[in-house]
């Protein structure tokens, strides 16, 4: 199927989030082996957090209503995170505590230990302490059968501490994405091959595995495909035996075939309004998503971080979207062919101000991968033809990608 009516990024990954749906195998993993899995299951929380009225910071816990100006208090015992004190906070008395200590009884606030001047058995208290100051209540993190975690999350650091911190031991995950990766074209070779005159090394094949490897996915490399319909039918016969649930293939024109459309159960040609780039093509071969990107380094760099490999979070079960765009000034003119938006490498810099700007680098080529290392971000400019420095532009931050 042809389409003949450009779109935009967000219409195409619609259109793409409507032909996929997530792996179905789910596994159980340790929580501190979890890390870059995609949570199948509602994370439901057994206990509140904190699970006691607790100090805020070092100090003393007093009863407010002794607090409301200046005083003296009698300090009758001490509160350490872990070693809780039997001693009760009456009026006119104290405990020093220690942060994440339990709160004695009676107490009701913390008075920071600035704010206080130790007087041998008493405590003179500076300023006035309202009720509930430097006080972590009970439940107020989070409170038990609530949801933490919601599936899809794709789990990272602070997700797997949060995971720990309510008990979690063990997470109910997706299992990884299994995903082929192939370039198509008589003319690749991979290193150290000599190469012909007319032939150059294979760079899409590397970064795209890299890639996705980052992404927390099963990488298989399936090699350099001929360009031909032949050749792509056996590489997408060696993907389904191999049981991959997706195959990125870059260059060629293969998929477009009439024999390879034959087999496929669908075929769509998302042509968008991007440069570089331009379009992506999605087949299903039974339970096979295949996706093909450009043969160009930096089209098929840029087509699969803003559409491809969103797509493929999605089939790994991921809540994905596209990536953000931030709106950021640019530091120099930027002047386009109008129509499309065209996706330029950027780099950060530094205004007089102190903030931060985004400047186009000079070369811009489609197949100049070298101008992506040295980049720091993708400037969207478009569909206008000319903007002016100091002008926000949306941007993609590079370090925001992986690999």
């Amino acid at each position: 199927m042809s389409e003949t009516q450009e779109l935009d990024l967000q219409t195409a990954f619609a259109a793409l989030r409507e032909e996929l749906g997530p792996v179905t195998q789910r596994i159980e993993v340790p929580t501190r082996a979890a890390g870059g899995r995609v949570l199948a299951r509602d994370l439901v929380s057994g206990i509140d957090l904190p699970g006691f009225d607790n100090a805020a910071m070092d100090g003393y816990a007093v009863r407010a209503a002794d607090c409301a100006s200046p005083t003296r208090l009698r300090v009758v015992g001490h509160s350490l995170a872990g070693h809780a004190t039997d001693a009760r906070v009456e009026p006119g008395t104290a405990v020093r505590i220690m942060t994440g200590a339990p709160m004695p009884a009676g107490a009701d606030a913390v008075v920071m230990l600035e704010d206080t001047a130790s007087e041998g058995p008493f405590v003179q208290i500076r300023s006035a302490v309202a009720p509930g100051a430097n006080v972590r209540t009970r439940g107020e993190h989070v409170r038990a059968d609530s949801v933490v975690l919601s599936a899809g999350t794709t789990l990272a650091a602070a997700h797997l501490g949060l995971a720990t911190a309510i008990g979690a031991a063990t997470l109910e995950v997706f299992r990884p994405l299994r995903v082929g990766v192939a370039s198509t074209g008589d003319e690749l070779a991979d290193p150290p091959t000599p190469l012909a005159a007319d032939a150059s090394f294979d760079a899409n094949r590397p970064m795209l595995e890299r890639a996705c490897r980052v992404a927390g996915f099963d990488v298989v490399d399936l090699g350099i495909c001929r360009d031909d319909a032949q050749a792509f039918a056996q590489l997408v016969d060696r993907a389904r035996r191999d049981a991959l649930d997706a195959l990125v293939v870059s260059g060629g024109s293969a998929l477009g075939d009439a024999d390879v459309v034959r087999q496929a159960e669908s075929i769509r040609f998302y042509a968008l309004n991007i440069r570089p780039g331009r379009g992506v093509a999605f087949g299903r071969f039974g339970s096979l998503a295949v996706f093909g990107l450009p043969g160009n380094a930096v089209a098929a760099f840029v087509m699969f971080h803003l559409l491809v490999l969103p797509a493929l979070r999605l089939l790994a079960g991921a809540d994905a979207r596209i990536p953000v765009h931030l709106p950021l000034p640019l530091a120099s003119d930027v002047r386009i062919k109008p129509g499309r938006i065209d996706y330029r490498r950027a780099r950060f810099v530094t205004t007089p101000d102190g903030s931060i700007a985004v400047d186009p680098l000079a070369l811009q080529g489609s197949a100049m991968l070298r101008t992506v290392t040295e980049a720091d971000a993708l400037i969207a400019a478009g569909p206008q033809s000319f903007y002016r420095a100091g002008e926000s532009i949306p941007t993609v931050p590079l370090a925001g990608l992986p690999g």
